[in-house]
């Protein structure tokens, strides 16, 4: 059998990782770790695989991608989105795609609360200024009788939940599916999302990218919030309208945002966010640290090895 790791860039999977040892005891293992130019090469890098791993969101997986790899079963995505497949196409042609939710769900939430914690206390213009030489007091705010909320109700936002609880902030949310159960499980009061807008001090977006989430934070969106309020983005980068926010972060309409994930990635050095003081970001890391890669690298393999025993799990097109 063949398997293939056809976006392995920027790395993960060293050519030697032990990751990867359960499936070269099955077969070829083929990793490319350079960013391909689209589908044409895609495709070459998966050619004659029964199995892929996607690393990279940056791969998009159509129904013409689909039909020229005929050998093609099974499709694992590192992570939890899978905007950049086809999943209908992929049903049709026969092919089972999973993703590994539970991955990165502690190093995501550890994020979202260094970047809630970072943005709210001023942290970064602090760093900066005294870096510079400088000694200035950046007033933050206190969170314990604030509000934190999340649009989204997921692995993540549970994670979450009972530290802010801890902080002494009330807690409430909106999702897709509105689990009543499930709220009340995570002690979120559950609310109309624009009511989640308007309240929160704290509104976290823990959601993933599809058409229903597509920019559900625009421009609308955004004057629905309090002046003072922060928007904390670690889901994806579609779920929010990057020139709204850029525009009411200007005027000072919103206090603040604290920004993992882009519309474009990498993040454009000309990137107007960059530009403004009162937003904090990373490069897309929330995941990464030394137990969260070490099971973002393996929980793939272990979906392929689950599908070839017969028995797929975590599947996103059943």
């Amino acid at each position: 059998m063949k398997f293939a790791v056809p976006d392995n860039y920027p790395v993960v999977y060293t050519e030697d990782h032990s990751a990867l040892a359960p499936l070269r005891e099955r077969g070829e293992v083929v990793i490319h770790s350079s960013r391909h130019n689209g589908g044409d090469e895609l495709v070459e890098r998966m050619r004659g695989a029964i199995a892929a791993i996607n690393v990279r969101a940056y791969s998009k997986f159509t129904d013409e991608v689909f039909a020229a790899l005929p050998e093609l079963k099974f499709l694992t995505v590192m992570g939890t989105g899978t905007d950049n497949i086809d999943l209908d196409a992929a049903k049709r042609r026969g092919i089972v795609v999973s993703n590994t939710p539970t991955a990165p769900t502690i190093s995501v939430a550890e994020h979202t609360l260094a970047l809630t914690l970072a943005l709210t206390k001023n942290l970064m213009p602090m760093h900066n200024a005294l870096k510079g030489g400088e000694w200035r007091h950046v007033p933050g705010i206190e969170l314990r009788g604030k509000t934190f909320g999340f649009l989204g109700l997921g692995l993540i936002p549970a994670e979450i939940a009972p530290v802010v609880h801890a902080l002494g902030m009330r807690v409430i949310g909106w999702s897709l599916t509105r689990d009543e159960e499930r709220a009340k499980r995570l002690g979120v009061q559950l609310l109309e999302k624009d009511d989640v807008i308007r309240q929160s001090d704290v509104l976290s977006l823990l959601l993933r990218a599809s058409p229903k989430t597509h920019h559900i934070v625009g421009k609308r969106e955004l004057e629905l919030m309090k002046p003072s309020a922060y928007l904390i983005n670690t889901g994806r980068g579609a779920l929010v309208d990057e020139k709204a926010l850029y525009e009411h972060l200007k005027a000072r309409r919103i206090a603040g945002a604290a920004i993992d994930v882009y519309q474009t990635e990498p993040l454009p050095s000309d990137s107007p966010l960059l530009t403004l003081d009162n937003v904090v970001v990373t490069p897309h890391v929330a995941w990464v640290t030394d137990q969260g890669t070490a099971r973002m690298a393996a929980h793939p393999v272990e979906n392929v090895l689950a599908f070839l025993e017969g028995k797929p799990k975590f599947v996103v097109n059943r």
